[in-house]
C-alpha cells in the first residue's frame, strides 16, 4: 500500500495494515491454518487462537507471551525460531509490542468480512470541483487525509483518445477528436462514453482479460498440440460483453449452462469454460493422471476467477494462509469431477483433437450435406459387402475345385496348397482372397463402388473437418464419479471419499446449495459470499488504471496485498451487485468519475511519494497491451478489418518455427487478403508457441488474471521490423501523402495529429520533417532498398506514387507508431 506521509508514531497501529502481514509473513506458517504443521496447537490466524491462547494481553504487552517470546536471545524460546530462516525485524517487533499495548484491536481479514450495502457505506461528498460521482468522494477523501490534492481533468484530446482505447481498443478516428472537442454540451464526454459502450468493439476490448482468466487458446498444447474449435465459445464471450449479459448469468451459464432447464445453445457454448483446459494426446500419457489435471485445472482457474483465492495450495494439504483446507479443495473438486471424460483424445479431425463431452455446431446445409453422403456411403457399402460375399464364395469354389500349381501362389500361400479351406486360419484365408482379387478379373461395378466410396469418405471427412466441435461441460444424468481427498494430491493416493461442497469458512451452516455445479455458481452470486464482487470490480478497475484496487488481483487471501481504498472496492462491490451485476454500468460508472478523467502528468514530488499512482492523485499512464498496440497500427493505416468472430487467422510469422518445434509434424501457412489484418483478438494461439507479433501476453496455459509488463528492446525490435508493422507503417504512408497536404511539413504534422489527437509541437514537426528529408536523401540514392520497403506485406503498392516518396513517409510512420504517446495510453 503506498505511504500516507506521516511516521507511525503519529498514529494507531492498524491490525489490518501494520499487523496481520507480520504475522501472515513470519507466524502462519507454523500457526496458521494448516493442522498438520501446526505447532504447540497453537493459531494466530483467528481471533480465537489469538485471544484464549493466553499468548496476549491485552494493553499490557510485559505479561504477553508473545512478546516474551519474539524480544527473548534464548533460541529455545525465541520466535520464530532460529531454525525456521524467519526473523522478525526490530520494527516488526515493535509494532507488535505498540499493538498489545494500545490493546490489541483485531479486524477479521478484510476480504473475508461481508461485503456492507452502498446504504451502510455512503461516503461523504466532496466539494472538490473535478467530484463527478461517488467514486471520487472515496479518493478525494483518502487525498485529504494524505495531504494531496487531485490532478486537473485532462484535455479532451487525451482524454478521448484515453476512453476509446479502454472500452474498443482502437484509436479514435481524427472527426471523433475533432467533433468532441468541439462539442460545447456539458455531457458532451458522457455521450461519447454511450457511443463507446454501444460500439461492437466494446465487446472485443472486454473479452481480452477474460480469455486471459479462462486460458482460451486455439490448440490443446503438450508435444502434439492438436487443435480446437473453442473459438466458438470466444466468439460468446465477445457477444455476451456486447449485449451486456448480467454478469450473474454470465458466471452461471459458464459454469453450469447445461444444468439449466432445457438450455440454449448459448448456455452449453458458454460451459466451453471449464473445457479450455490443456488436453494431452500423447500416446504414453496415462489417461486418469490426466483426467484427474483437468479437474485440478478447473478447480484454480474457478477459483482465481471468481475468489481470488490461491486454493490450489489446498491440493496437497491444508492451506499455509488462508482458512481453506485439503477437504475444502475436493469439496470444491467434486463439482467438476462428473463429466463423462476419459482424459484421452477421443475425436480427431485432422488437426482437430478433442475429448468428449463435445457440441457438434453443424449449420443446417453442413447436416443435410452429411445425411447425403451418409446415405450413398451406406449404399455402396452394402454394394460391397454384397460383392464380398460373391467373392468369399467364388474364392472357395476356387480352392475347393483344386488343380492349383502353388508356383502361381505368393510364397506365403503355397504351403496351403492340398489343404482344406476349412482348415485354414481366417488370415491364410484373406491371404487367398487377395491373390484371387488380384488374378481374376475385377467385376466394374465393385470397382466403380469402391472408387466412389472412398470419394465420399473423402468428401466428409473434408466436411466434418469443417464442421465446428466444441468441448462443454454436460453430464450423464443420476450417475455421479466417487471423489477423495486425494493424499498429497496424489490420484493414485485416495482418502477419504467427499461430496461437492464449498469451502467451510465462507459458507453459511445454514445455506442449503444443491450439490451440483449450478449450486456452485449460486453460492458464488450470493449476497454472503464475500469475494465474487470485490474481486471482479478490482479487476475491471485494473482495465482501466492498469492497476487493482487490490494490487494482487490474483489473491484476495492473506497474503495478497490489502486495498488501496477498501471503501471503495466495498461500494463498487455493493453497486455492482445491486445494479443486477450490469457490467456496463459500472463500466460507465468508473470511466465518468473525475479519479478517471484526471490529468496524468505527474511532478517529480508525486513520484517520489506514490510511483505507482495508489492514491489516484493523477490520471492512469501505462503503455498499452501488445494486442492493441497491433491493432492501433492498422487501425492507423486503414488496414483493419473490422470483422466481428470467426475462427482464428494466421498473420505473418517467421517462417519454420512451427515446423521445428513439432519435427516437421505440421507447419504454419499465412493467410491471405483481409485475414491477414483482423483484430489481434483472432490470432490463432497455439499453446507452445503464441503469436511471434505478440508480447507480455498470458501463456493461455493456465489462468492469468494481473496483466503482464516488461519493458526490453525486444519490443521495439517487434513493432520497428515485424512485417505487420512495416506493411502498416509503408500503407499509412501512401494515405499521409495523399491526404496529409502539400508539403513534408504538413504531412508530417498531420500523422502525428492522427495517431495522438494533439497538435505536434515546433519541436515534434521539426523532427519529423527531418526525419523525412534524411530519409529522402537516401531513397533517393538507393531505390531498390524503397522498392524493397514498399514489398514488405501482401497488400500491392499505389503505382501512381513515387516509391522513394512512400518510403520515405513510411520511415516517418514507423517513427510515429513508436513514440510513447502512441504506444502508451495516457
Amino acid at each position: 500500500m503506498a505511504g500516507n506521509g506521516r511516521s507511525s508514531a503519529e498514529e494507531a497501529v492498524d491490525f489490518t495494515r501494520d499487523i496481520r502481514p507480520i504475522l501472515s509473513d513470519k507466524c502462519f506458517h507454523c500457526h496458521g491454518p494448516d493442522e498438520a504443521e501446526r505447532k504447540a496447537d497453537l493459531r494466530l490466524d483467528t481471533r480465537e487462537g489469538l485471544f484464549e491462547s493466553g499468548t496476549l494481553a491485552p494493553g499490557d504487552p510485559d505479561a504477553s507471551e508473545l512478546v516474551a517470546r519474539i524480544f527473548t536471545d534464548d533460541p529455545d524460546d525465541q520466535m520464530p525460531p532460529p531454525d525456521s530462516k524467519l526473523a522478525l525485524s526490530s520494527g516488526e517487533r515493535e509494532m507488535l509490542r505498540r499493538w498489545i499495548a494500545e490493546g490489541a484491536d483485531y479486524e477479521g481479514h478484510w476480504a473475508f468480512e461481508p461485503i456492507p450495502s452502498t446504504e451502510e457505506n455512503r461516503p461523504e461528498r466532496s466539494d472538490h470541483p473535478g467530484r463527478r460521482n461517488a467514486i471520487d468522494d472515496f479518493v478525494h477523501a483518502r487525498l485529504a487525509d494524505e495531504n494531496l490534492a487531485p490532478s486537473p481533468e485532462a484535455d479532451r484530446r487525451t482524454l478521448i483518445r484515453r476512453v476509446t482505447l479502454d472500452l474498443t481498443g482502437l484509436p479514435p478516428t481524427a472527426e471523433e477528436v475533432e467533433a468532441f472537442v468541439a462539442d460545447s454540451a456539458p455531457d458532451a464526454y458522457e455521450k461519447v462514453v454511450d457511443r463507446l459502450l454501444r460500439s461492437r468493439h466494446y465487446g472485443e476490448r472486454m473479452a481480452l482479460p477474460w480469455l486471459d482468466a479462462a486460458r482460451y487458446a486455439d490448440s490443446n498444447g503438450f508435444q502434439q498440440d492438436g487443435d480446437r474449435h473453442q473459438y466458438i465459445w470466444r466468439d460468446w464471450v465477445v457477444r455476451s460483453m456486447n449485449e451486456n449479459l448480467p454478469f450473474d448469468q454470465f458466471t452461471t451459464w459458464q459454469l453450469a449452462g447445461d444444468q439449466l432447464g432445457n438450455p440454449t445453445e448459448d448456455q452449453l457454448i458458454a460451459t466451453g469454460f471449464n473445457r479450455n483446459h490443456m488436453l494431452n494426446g500423447e500416446g504414453g500419457a496415462i489417461a486418469e493422471e490426466q483426467r484427474n489435471n483437468y479437474v485440478f485445472d478447473r478447480v484454480d482457474t474457478t477459483a482465481t476467477t471468481w475468489l481470488g483465492l490461491t486454493l490450489a495450495c489446498a491440493q496437497c494439504h491444508d492451506h499455509k494462509y488462508d482458512p481453506l483446507t485439503a477437504v475444502d479443495y475436493y469439496r470444491f473438486f467434486a463439482y467438476f469431477n462428473n463429466l463423462p471424460e476419459t482424459g484421452r483424445v477421443d475425436k480427431r479431425l485432422g488437426r482437430i483433437q478433442v475429448a468428449e463431452p463435445t457440441m457438434n455446431l453443424a449449420s443446417p446445409d453442413q447436416k443435410t450435406r452429411e445425411q447425403e453422403l451418409n446415405r450413398e456411403i451406406n449404399a455402396r457399402a452394402k454394394l460391397l459387402k454384397e460383392a464380398a460375399a460373391a467373392i468369399d464364395k467364388a474364392v472357395r469354389a476356387w480352392w475347393d475345385a483344386g488343380g492349383i500349381d502353388p508356383k502361381s501362389l505368393p510364397e506365403k500361400a503355397r504351403p496351403l496348397v492340398g489343404r482344406a479351406f476349412e482348415a485354414i486360419v481366417p488370415a491364410e484365408q484373406r491371404l487367398l482372397t487377395d491373390h484371387f482379387v488380384k488374378v481374376q478379373k475385377e467385376k466394374p461395378e465393385w470397382a466403380k463402388a469402391q472408387r466412389e466410396k472412398e470419394k465420399l469418405e473423402s468428401q466428409r471427412d473434408a466436411l466434418r473437418r469443417e464442421i465446428p466441435v466444441i468441448m462443454v461441460m454436460r453430464e450423464k444424468d443420476g450417475e455421479r464419479r466417487p471423489t477423495h481427498v486425494l493424499q498429497r494430491g496424489d490420484y493414485l493416493s485416495p482418502g477419504d471419499p467427499v461430496t461437492p461442497g464449498t469451502p467451510a469458512a465462507f459458507t453459511e451452516e445454514s445455506a442449503d446449495y444443491p450439490a451440483t455445479r449450478l449450486g456452485l455458481a449460486r453460492w458464488l452470486l450470493a449476497p454472503e459470499n464475500p469475494l465474487t464482487a470485490r474481486v471482479i470490480v478490482n479487476r475491471y478497475w485494473q482495465t482501466f488504471f492498469g492497476i487493482g484496487l487490490v494490487k494482487t488481483a490474483e489473491d484476495f487471501g492473506v497474503q495478497g496485498e490489502a486495498p488501496s481504498h477498501p471503501a471503495l472496492l466495498d461500494w463498487l462491490a455493493a453497486t455492482f451487485r445491486e445494479s443486477g451485476w450490469d457490467r456496463k454500468a459500472l463500466h460507465r460508472l468508473i470511466v465518468t468519475s473525475g479519479t478517471y478523467r484526471q490529468d496524468s502528468r505527474v511532478s517529480p514530488a508525486l513520484v517520489e511519494r506514490d510511483p505507482e499512482n495508489r492514491l489516484l492523485a493523477r490520471g492512469a499512464r501505462f503503455r498499452l497491451p501488445s494486442m492493441l498496440i497491433r491493432d492501433q497500427a492498422l487501425a492507423l493505416s486503414g488496414l483493419l478489418n473490422e470483422e466481428i468472430g470467426g475462427r482464428p487467422v494466421y498473420p505473418y510469422q517467421p517462417p519454420g518455427l512451427w515446423e521445428e518445434f513439432s519435427y516437421e509434424k505440421f507447419g504454419y501457412t499465412p493467410d491471405h487478403g483481409e485475414k491477414l489484418y483482423r483484430r489481434s483478438l483472432y490470432i490463432f494461439w497455439r499453446r507452445t508457441l503464441g503469436p511471434t507479433t505478440l508480447f507480455d501476453t498470458a501463456n493461455r496455459q493456465t489462468c492469468t488474471v494481473k496483466p503482464i509488463r516488461t519493458n526490453t528492446p525486444l519490443h521495439a525490435l517487434t513493432t520497428l521490423n515485424d512485417p505487420v508493422y512495416v506493411e502498416a507503417a509503408r500503407v499509412w504512408a501512401e494515405t499521409i501523402l495523399r491526404d496529409g497536404g502539400d508539403d513534408p511539413r504538413a504531412r508530417v504534422a498531420w500523422a502525428y495529429r492522427q495517431a495522438t489527437g494533439h497538435e505536434a509541437s515546433e519541436a515534434q514537426a521539426n523532427l519529423l520533417a527531418g526525419t523525412y528529408r534524411k530519409a529522402r536523401d537516401h531513397f533517393g540514392s538507393y531505390p531498390e532498398e524503397a522498392r524493397a520497403l514498399l514489398a514488405v506485406g501482401e497488400k500491392p503498392a499505389d503505382p501512381d506514387l513515387d516509391p522513394a516518396e512512400v518510403a520515405s513517409y513510411a520511415q516517418v510512420a514507423q517513427l510515429i507508431l513508436n513514440l510513447d504517446e502512441v504506444l502508451v495510453r495516457e
